[in-house]
């Protein structure tokens, strides 16, 4: 039975990804900082926030489980304020989380995902971290860091058939907006709630069974980034006045 490791798996798109890998026959394994009541997957209490995290994160996995099939980094803290609106202590915390904490996690446990059956590592992106968006600057910068330990990490990794995938996701409804940092109101866009969780589930699902080298999803946002590379600067007046920054 393979056995899939997912970081912030006891909620959102973490906990659809959960519910299809487990009905396709997975042992899922999520981390977060508190297990939900009736949680029904196999849980390790962690705050990526933390430095010390992925190191005992890691060794946990290898004294319950002894190999990793997927490891799926997942878990993320968005934001939404202007660069200088942000805190430094928030700043800080948001590339704990969401870049630091999975680099290390993953080098951590190259050696349970090499004991795996074809293993793989999906990591989590974000359309933001194709395209500039303005009041989520910090958000966009650590996804596109994200997105380049993914792609060179694919490349380092090709000679040993561990799979690596990119996924950057576009705006899907899990109250991602809710949680996340800053102060700004979130301006209504396209695709709010364009995806199910149930589809996002789906989606993951047959990642898994392809293993593409990187997705946008929905496919749809590849146009929007298409127009934000070749239009820049129309692109910028059209973010300055859904943000109200005029």
């Amino acid at each position: 039975m393979p056995t899939a490791f997912i970081t912030g798996g006891t909620h959102g798109l973490g906990l659809a990804a959960a519910a299809r890998l487990k009905k396709a026959g997975f042992t899922v394994v999520a981390a977060a900082r508190r297990k939900p009541e009736n949680f029904e997957y196999d849980f390790i209490e962690a705050d990526f926030s933390l430095p010390e995290t992925p190191g005992k994160v890691a060794a946990e996995l290898e004294r319950r489980y002894g190999k990793i099939d997927l490891l799926l980094n997942n878990a993320g803290i968005g934001v939404y304020a202007a660069w200088e609106e942000l805190a430094e202590t928030d700043l800080r915390r948001i590339f704990e989380v969401d870049f630091f904490s999975a680099v290390e996690l993953t080098r951590r446990l190259l050696p349970l995902l090499r004991k795996g059956e074809n293993p793989m590592i999906i990591n989590i992106s974000s359309v933001a971290g194709l395209i500039p968006v303005a009041c989520m600057g910090p958000y966009s910068a650590v996804k596109a860091a994200m997105r380049m330990f993914s792609e060179s990490l694919r490349i380092e990794l090709a000679g040993e058939n561990i799979a690596v995938t990119t996924i950057c996701p576009g705006r899907i409804d899990t109250g991602f907006s809710k949680r996340a940092l800053g102060g700004r109101a979130v301006p209504e866009t396209p695709g709010r709630k364009s995806v199910s969780l149930e589809g996002y589930g789906e989606f993951i699902y047959r990642i898994w069974r392809k293993r593409p080298n990187r997705v946008v999803f929905p496919v749809w946002y590849m146009p929007a980034v298409w127009f934000a590379w070749h239009f820049a600067g129309i692109y910028g007046r059209i973010s300055r006045k859904v943000w109200k920054l005029d």
